[in-house]
């Protein structure tokens, strides 16, 4: 059976009236004067043509003694009754609020992640090829956990297309074999790239040499993505990021701590990073404790902490911009990140990195 039997068929304002009418031995003239009403408007409401509304269940309940409630109840059941059978399909709409409840639908249609459409198989479709589930009734297994800090522990079904997205992009990439001691002994040396015009664009190609997957997907509105580490399996590292801020110091650092997560990761657990850089960036102290390490060690990479104490020591209160170019020459980094990492600091503002 494609439909469960109801027990009754609600019956209408109109045929209680009539009932109640005969019962009185009223004609609809009679209470079309009673009521002070055009008798067509009586005819109306008796054959169900007519809704009775607030006004008119008042004027019915002083007419023959009952509730206003009474008749809006029968005319709540009625019209219900008739949507289901006539009005939109309640199928088609849980189906789609399951499917929304899963993925900003709209949002990724717009980024071409899923096909626009509003042909609701072709979405339902779409969403499980991003998902990698059989149907919209399972629950997608992610390459990332959520942060026990996060609100209830769950991402956000945006933080889930995301991740998503960042997997089904790093599946097509390819890489030479993952070594964890090839990988541990040169991720260090990726930080002196940043030296040159075309730093960042070597990049991939030398993650790809290392065995790692390197993607770039655009963050959704209120996700607040910068960056996330997984695996695709035991021997598949990727590191995603979003690029939410064009910064050369928000770049660097934002790789160089996802690849920190990825070093000595013998459980291939995932990570996923919201606000690790710009305004609203979290204090590394109330972090959680495999965030403060990867902070730490990303730090370490680009420009070790001790150097950093010792040169703000010898050139506070006046960091001119030769002192910081001698200096980030001397790490062998990028100036942007001595200066990124001295605004962070509050050492300098952030007006100043407009000059490198």
């Amino acid at each position: 059976m494609t439909e469960k039997l109801r027990p009754y068929r609600p019956v209408t304002p109109g045929e209680i009236l009539k009932e109640e009418l005969d019962a009185r031995g009223w004609t609809q003239t009679d209470f079309a004067e009673i009521l002070g009403r055009p008798i067509q408007a009586i005819n109306e409401i008796i054959s169900g043509k007519k809704a009775v509304v607030p006004a008119t269940a008042v004027e019915l309940s002083r007419a023959m003694g009952t509730s206003p409630e009474f008749w809006l109840n029968l005319e709540s059941a009625y019209r219900l009754d008739l949507l289901h059978h006539q009005g939109k399909d309640n199928k088609q709409i849980a189906r789609r609020a399951k499917v929304y409840s899963l993925v900003p639908v709209k949002e990724i249609a717009k980024k071409g992640w899923i096909k626009k459409s509003q042909n609701l198989d072709i979405i339902e479709r779409d969403v499980c090829r991003l998902l990698e589930i059989d149907s919209v009734d399972d629950k997608p297994v992610l390459a990332v956990a959520a942060r026990k800090s996060d609100p209830y522990g769950v991402l956000t079904p945006g933080q889930v297309a995301w991740v998503c997205r960042a997997r089904q992009i790093a599946r097509r990439k390819k890489v030479k074999p993952f070594d964890r001691r090839k990988f541990n002994a040169r991720v260090a040396s990726l930080a002196g790239l940043s030296v040159d015009d075309d730093g960042v664009a070597q990049v991939p190609k030398a993650l790809a040499n290392l065995g790692v997957r390197l993607v770039v997907v655009e963050h959704l509105p209120q996700t607040c993505i910068d960056g996330a580490a997984f695996w695709l399996d035991a021997r598949s590292p990727v590191v995603a990021m979003s690029l939410r801020y064009d910064r050369i110091d928000y770049f660097w650092f934002t790789l160089m701590h996802e690849l920190a997560h990825i070093k000595d990761n013998g459980k291939h657990t995932g990570h996923l990073d919201n606000n690790l850089v710009g305004p609203s960036a979290e204090a590394c102290e109330d972090k959680p404790k495999e965030e403060r390490e990867a902070d730490i060690q990303a730090c370490q990479w680009l420009v070790p902490p001790d150097e950093v104490d010792d040169f703000v020591a010898k050139t506070k209160p006046y960091f001119s911009k030769e002192a910081i170019m001698d200096f980030a020459e001397s790490m062998g980094v990028h100036p942007g990140i001595v200066v990124g990492r001295l605004q962070h600091l509050k050492e300098i503002s952030f007006l100043k990195e407009k000059e490198f």
